[in-house]
């Protein structure tokens, strides 16, 4: 009985737990899960290897799905299909512009400076505010306006 009970509850929560999220809007951003991850010209582990991106953490945007692959594409617009078992729900930004930002305190722009930031930064994404999100980089967290930051949509995203 205890074994048809387990069969029973693995098999209703199945598509929670190993689901692909396809409700999730697109396009969206994620991150790469791992070092040396491989992106493809199709949707097919038979694709040629178009591109490999080679930092854990790396945001990517997600433009398509097809079953279990995702077609992404960097900050630099590179890309391709990648398999959805090596992207991350977590989120992460880059620092974008051509001169440091301030990093503040409250989600203000009168708020007081905690750090300075250079273009090109990873930092991790905690939350977004409005127009601004709070962000932590190396031992420092704040807030920075989300124009300053790509992985983030100006309009729409509440993360």
């Amino acid at each position: 009985m205890i074994r048809y009970l387990i069969i029973l509850i693995t098999i209703i929560l199945s598509p929670i737990v190993n689901g692909d999220n396809k409700k999730l809007p697109v396009p969206r951003f994620v991150t790469i899960k791992s070092n040396e991850v491989n992106t493809r010209s199709g949707p097919t582990t038979k694709s040629a290897i178009e591109w490999i991106f080679v930092k854990k953490g790396e945001p990517v945007e997600i433009t398509a799905e097809y079953e279990q692959w995702r077609q992404v594409r960097d900050i630099n617009g590179e890309g391709g299909w990648i398999h959805s078992s090596v992207l991350s729900g977590k989120r992460s930004v880059i620092i974008i512009g051509n001169k440091e930002i301030e990093l503040t305190k409250n989600p203000t722009p009168q708020s007081k400076v905690i750090a300075r930031l250079m273009p090109k930064v990873r930092c991790s994404l905690k939350k977004c505010k409005e127009q601004f999100c709070q962000i932590v980089c190396s031992d420092y967290t704040g807030w920075v306006s989300k124009r300053n930051l790509w992985g983030v949509y100006d309009d729409k995203d509440k993360y």
